[in-house]
């Protein structure tokens, strides 16, 4: 069934992120695309991460996380794809409120507070309450993943 699953969902458009975080003083990061929006009274937003592989880890043991919504397909991979400790050489970042990155770069971010965390099968259900957020562009064309590619939507 699994595999059933992986192939009905690779027909799936979905968006993607990349969320980041300050594990014990050392940015984490990597791309998702189970990014969503959970409540708005609290703002609550939430992702999940592979617990078998450990990508929740830094998660767990941080304070909170940023979302840094990009439209750029070369850093999607870098933090898909690159060894994790060289995904933030030379990438431009600003610390958040909770000491996570955030890539100016990006077309918006949302910060959040650890608020909770849920283990479901394989995964673990991060959960956030938004603390900041920006807009940094308003004119862009978001990425999303299907068939195992990026693909750009424009109006």
């Amino acid at each position: 069934m699994s595999e059933l699953l992986r192939n009905v969902m690779r027909n799936f458009p979905l968006g993607v992120a990349i969320v980041t975080t300050n594990w014990n003083g050392r940015y984490i990061g990597m791309t998702i695309n189970t990014f969503n929006s959970l409540s708005l009274n609290p703002p609550l937003i939430m992702f999940s991460a592979d617990r078998i592989k450990g990508n929740d880890k830094p998660f767990r043991e941080s304070n909170g996380f940023v979302i840094n919504f990009v439209d750029n397909e070369k850093l999607l991979d870098i933090f898909a794809f690159k060894d994790v400790k060289e995904r933030f050489d030379g990438i431009e970042v600003q610390e958040g409120k909770t000491g996570s990155p955030i890539f100016p770069q990006s077309y918006a971010y949302l910060e959040a507070r650890k608020y909770q965390i849920h283990d479901v099968g394989d995964h673990s259900i991060i959960i956030g309450e938004v603390i900041d957020g920006k807009i940094f562009k308003e004119d862009f064309s978001p990425l999303v993943y299907f068939r195992r590619a990026y693909w750009k939507l424009s109006k």
